[in-house]
């Protein structure tokens, strides 16, 4: 399970997250949709302690850590146990799509290269691409690279898997292969938390929907609800500008 309690975060005299409270169970799909700049992808980058927030905890899968008295080995644990896939892919530009897969499996996991290399192959045959393991990133399409930036974020196992708009860098037509395979990974009831403007999608693969403005979850609940029948006025202005409801 994931529990986030009164989360802030500021850069400067911004502030970008103004007391997020949010539980997510086990196997969940949590979509998050929202204006830009409503503080989604500071919140994921929060709880893979990529951005250190100023306030609050985070607990998940039993590691905790608080925000004002964080130690370096709770903060190891709550990344640990969790993703993180990248709007930009994140692939190391010099390593085969099976060696950025193995990477981490070898200096976290600490698996013989053989053991690595069996799992990564066995992540890229998930994905669909097993016959480009030995190609470099910039061989790739962009639809590719995040494919493998999937299947990356797969090899440790983790609780919980962050994607922060996914598919913002693609072009259209590569935009179903991510997709698909961040479907078949909630049909495996993965927990994931998925930052997104695909709103078929979201509407499609949440468990729940979160809109959230201004640093704030203004309102929550089923694809249904959300999408159907949203109850906040500010809600009901987005989905009106982005799909016409």
């Amino acid at each position: 399970m994931i529990k986030i309690q009164n989360l802030h975060k500021s850069f400067g005299n911004n502030p970008v997250l103004r007391g997020i409270d949010l539980e997510i169970s086990q196997g969940e799909v949590v979509v998050i949709i929202g204006p830009s700049g409503s503080g989604k992808s500071t919140l994921l980058r929060c709880l893979n302690y990529l951005e250190a927030p100023d306030q609050g905890t985070i607990e998940i899968n039993g590691f905790q850590v608080d925000a004002e008295k964080a130690r370096k080995q709770e903060i190891r644990n709550i990344r640990k146990a969790s993703a993180m896939v990248f709007q930009s892919y994140n692939l190391f530009k010099n390593k085969t799509a099976l060696e950025n897969i193995t990477e981490a499996l070898i200096t976290v996991k600490k698996m013989s290269k053989a053991e690595a290399q069996l799992a990564g192959d066995a992540l890229l045959t998930q994905v669909g691409l097993l016959e480009k393991r030995d190609q470099y990133p910039s061989r790739l399409s962009g639809g590719q690279q995040q494919r493998i930036g999937i299947a990356r974020a797969m090899a440790v196992n983790p609780h919980v898997i962050l994607f922060d708009e996914p598919t913002s860098a693609l072009d259209p037509e590569l935009v179903g292969e991510v997709l698909s395979v961040i479907r078949s990974l909630a049909e495996k009831h993965m927990t994931m938390i998925i930052v997104t403007h695909e709103m078929s999608f979201a509407r499609d693969v949440a468990d729940r929907v979160i809109f959230m403005d201004h640093g704030a979850i203004i309102e929550q609940g089923s694809p249904e609800e959300i999408f159907c029948a949203p109850k906040h006025e500010r809600t009901q202005r987005f989905l009106k500008q982005i799909i016409g409801k």
